[in-house]
């Protein structure tokens, strides 16, 4: 069984924390070490170990703020607070990654597309104009047409259009939602289950059919 990198741990005892951090030490270059951080942060919050992951993320923004880390450091801090339930600090931290991207734009990460996934599955309506807004701002920059992309995207917009009473866009965009969903080919020529939908909220997938009348 290959051994797992130092910086790619799924556990985080007193022993692993001791030599993640001597090993970090010894590190070269704040870009190194902010890099360190941020992947070992994302390997503890797939674990669930959303405490220890915004420990680790917290020291790469205060001690070492590389730019090109930053936007995906704030979304992964979204994510762990989002991980404990922590609703408006995760919002902060969605908006402080949005943010890292128009301050240095050479970095683009899918924050908000996450920021709006976050929004409509919290039932956050008061913060629906600004998910149109960040919608409008960053949809054309998303890069790939995926249909993990092209879902998220139309349900949001189903929900928020429902919410707002425009049951004609909600339905629309309801179905083009649930036809992501179906596609069992990307489209990627040599990648075709690249980016495909995967496992969905049972809610959203309910709200969804509801509004397009399937």
């Amino acid at each position: 069984m290959p051994k797992v990198e130092w910086f790619r741990r799924t556990t985080w005892t007193d022993r692993d924390r001791d030599d993640f951090n001597a090993r970090l030490k010894r590190s070269r270059g704040i870009g190194n070490k902010a890099q360190y951080l941020r992947i070992q942060a994302g390997h503890l919050a797939d674990a669930g170990l959303h405490a220890a992951a915004i420990e680790l993320l917290d020291w790469l923004l205060t001690e070492f703020p590389v730019r090109i880390e930053q936007a995906v450091a704030h979304l992964q801090k979204a994510g762990a607070l989002a991980g404990l339930g922590q609703i408006e600090p995760a919002i902060h931290e969605f908006r402080a990654a949005l943010q890292a991207e128009r301050d240095f734009p050479s970095v683009r990460t899918q924050a908000w597309l996450a920021f709006a996934l976050f929004a409509v599955e919290n039932e956050l309506t008061g913060s629906y104009d600004e998910v149109s807004d960040v919608l409008k701002e960053f949809r054309d920059e998303a890069g790939l047409s995926l249909p993990v992309i092209e879902y998220g995207y139309s349900a949001v917009q189903a929900i928020i259009a429902d919410f707002r009473g425009d049951r004609m866009s909600a339905r629309e965009f309801a179905k083009r939602a649930l036809a992501e969903a179906s596609k069992v080919r990307s489209g990627l020529r040599y990648h075709p289950e690249l980016g495909l939908v995967g496992p969905r909220s049972k809610p959203m997938e309910k709200k969804l059919r509801m509004i397009a009348g399937s």
